[in-house]
C-alpha cells in the first residue's frame, strides 16, 4: 500500500508546526486571530488518512503545543484527538474531492478542538490546579467563531494542495 510521503513526515511536520504556532505564526493575525496550523494538518490527515494516524498525530502534536505553549500539559492532545475523530468521519474514498467536506471538518474541527480546550480549562479551575478564568460568552465571540472562519477559509485555500494527497483506502 502506497501511503505517501506525507504519511510519514507528518510527525516531525506536526512538530514543526507547533513550533512555529507557538512563534512566529502570532505575525498573521487578522481581526485579532491567528491561524490554527497544527489543527488544519490534523485535520487534513484525518481527512486523507483517517481516525486511527489522525487520533495519533493529533496526540503527537498536542504535546509540542503544549511543551512550547506552556499550555496545561494534555489539554492541547485531549482538543485535538477529539477534533481528529471528527475530522476522520470524512475519510472515505473521494468524499473529500466535495468541498464540502473538508470546509465542515475544519469548521467542526475547529469548533470541537475550542470546546474541548475550554472544557479542559474549566475543569482544572474547579478542580484548583488553574487560576486562569476565562469570560466563556466572550471567548467564544472574540477568539473561537472568527479563528472558525480564518481556519475554514485556509482550508478552501490548501483544497488543491489536499486534492493531490494520495487516496488512502483504509476505511
Amino acid at each position: 500500500m502506497n501511503r505517501g510521503a506525507l504519511y510519514y513526515l507528518m510527525g516531525p511536520l506536526l512538530l514543526f508546526l507547533a513550533l512555529l504556532q507557538s512563534t512566529t505564526v502570532a505575525r498573521f493575525k487578522v481581526a485579532g486571530v491567528k491561524p490554527d496550523l497544527v489543527l488544519l494538518m490534523v485535520v487534513i490527515g484525518a481527512l486523507v488518512y483517517g481516525a486511527r494516524p489522525g487520533v495519533l498525530w493529533a496526540f503527537i502534536a498536542g504535546i509540542g503545543l503544549d511543551l512550547f505553549s506552556g499550555g496545561p500539559f494534555g489539554a492541547s492532545s485531549l482538543a485535538l484527538m477529539a477534533s481528529a475523530l471528527v475530522a476522520s468521519l470524512g475519510h472515505r474514498p473521494f468524499s473529500r474531492f466535495n468541498i464540502l467536506v473538508p470546509l465542515s471538518a475544519a469548521a467542526l474541527g475547529t469548533l470541537i478542538y475550542a470546546a474541548v480546550y475550554l472544557a479542559t480549562l474549566g475543569v482544572l479551575e474547579v478542580l484548583g490546579a488553574s487560576t486562569l478564568r476565562l469570560p466563556i460568552a466572550e471567548t467564544i465571540r472574540d477568539i473561537v467563531l472568527p479563528v472558525t472562519v480564518y481556519n475554514t477559509a485556509l482550508m478552501f485555500l490548501a483544497l488543491p494542495f489536499l486534492n493531490r494527497l494520495p487516496e488512502s483506502q483504509d476505511l
